[in-house]
């Protein structure tokens, strides 16, 4: 995992959400079963996915795309992140 690449991830984005999911699967998943579960267009779920893999966040397999980030590496993201005022 590249943590640099994480922490410059928002949390806002698609890209983020679509890593979050893959992290809390814990299992390949297709572009396709992606763009479903989160509603998202599936062009859409492969371009952040290829951005995603180029940032080494993920991991195209065979059989999906796995998240190499982790649960905690996700929670401390977000615990770390600004607090808005």
């Amino acid at each position: 995992m590249t943590p640099m690449k994480l922490d410059e991830l928002d949390p806002e984005t698609s890209a983020f959400k679509i890593l979050v999911h893959l992290t809390f699967r814990g299992q390949p998943m297709k572009p396709i079963d992606i763009s479903r579960e989160l509603g998202e267009n599936s062009s859409s779920v492969r371009a952040r996915l290829a951005e995603l893999k180029r940032d080494n966040l993920v991991d195209s397999r065979g059989d999906g795309y796995v998240a190499l980030t982790t649960a905690y590496d996700i929670l401390m993201k977000l615990y770390r992140r600004p607090k808005e005022k």
